[in-house]
């Protein structure tokens, strides 16, 4: 039974053959510090897993799509069942410590923002370690508060008002680099809170992982692209210290710095040649995206690059 009164938090889940972890993840949100939020779970399997597993959580909010979704677009339509005033974005391969919401709360009444929570790993193997830390370095839940350029949307905080101002998240893949970056260019500053932790499910196979690394690899570059607003000399420039060790050497001495600052230097040496894999292969994406950018350039902004990805 939805209550009279709207929570100030609605919790946003976006669920795709999520029956294996889902259950976890509605648990630890029962079990949360701060009770004033309800749950929705946007959900576009093409089976009925998990949504049998989510109607077993009878406050959850069960919001079935018959069609697939991109996580974005699953979220998007879970803000529309949204009564909160405060929009809080996971996955349903997530596991929050208990005091999650009420240390993202906290830290919007201080800031008053957008807040961006902070990543743990959920399993222990070698690859496991490897995948969270190629993807999650920067967000490793270490050091202090601080400003912060991207949100991921697996633990996000964004107050409603702000949210409709920036036309909510763009369609397809890595909308929330390109919803932050709206949000700094309106003026929205996005704050990272170390101490509001989420431990990310990963279920990847070496080859999954480089395949998605890659692919979103492509997709950035495009972005990348028309952010330039196409000139093909920064083009050119961006594709070369891709191709060359210049981008990789600096990713690596970066995330060498975050794990050292989150006590993971451990971490990274045991997994290092998942972590130089992957930022390989997204790096060999981003090529291919400039590369046919420079080879089909075109002064007419509004031109698309075509990928195979799409």
């Amino acid at each position: 039974m939805i209550a009279s009164t709207p929570p100030r938090v609605s919790v946003v889940l976006a669920a795709f053959r999520s029956h294996k972890t889902v259950a976890a993840t509605l648990t630890a949100l029962q079990a949360q510090t701060y009770r004033d939020a309800e749950v929705i779970v946007v959900d576009s399997s093409p089976d009925s897993r998990t949504a049998d597993l989510v109607r077993r959580f009878p406050d959850v909010v069960l919001v079935r799509s018959s069609e697939r979704m991109t996580p974005h677009e699953a979220r998007n339509l879970g803000v529309r069942h949204a009564r909160g005033s405060l929009l809080v974005f996971s996955d349903a391969d997530i596991i929050p410590a208990a005091a999650w919401l009420e240390r993202l709360v906290g830290a919007h009444g201080r800031s008053r923002g957008i807040v961006v929570g902070s990543f743990r790993c959920h399993g222990r193997r070698w690859l496991d370690n490897g995948v969270h830390i190629c993807k999650f370095s920067r967000f490793l839940p270490a050091g202090a508060p601080r400003p912060i350029d991207v949100g991921p949307t697996g633990n996000l905080l964004v107050p409603r008002e702000i949210f409709d101002a920036l036309g909510a998240f763009p369609r397809g893949w890595l909308a929330d680099v390109s919803f932050s970056r709206a949000a700094r260019a309106q003026g929205f500053p996005l704050r990272f809170q170390p101490d509001a932790d989420v431990a990310h499910w990963h279920e990847h196979s070496l080859l999954s992982f480089l395949k998605e690394r890659f692919s979103r690899g492509v997709i950035f570059g495009e972005m990348r692209y028309d952010w330039m607003r196409r000139r093909r000399g920064r083009t050119l420039g961006f594709l070369l210290a891709s191709i060359l060790p210049v981008r990789l050497a600096r990713i690596l001495i970066l995330t060498a710095g975050q794990c050292r600052r989150a006590g993971a230097g451990g971490w990274l040496l045991a997994a290092l040649p998942v972590v130089v894999l992957g930022h390989q292969a997204a790096l060999l994406g981003e090529s291919l995206a400039y590369a046919r950018g420079v080879m089909h350039f075109s002064p007419n902004p509004h031109e698309t690059i075509k990928t195979a990805t799409r």
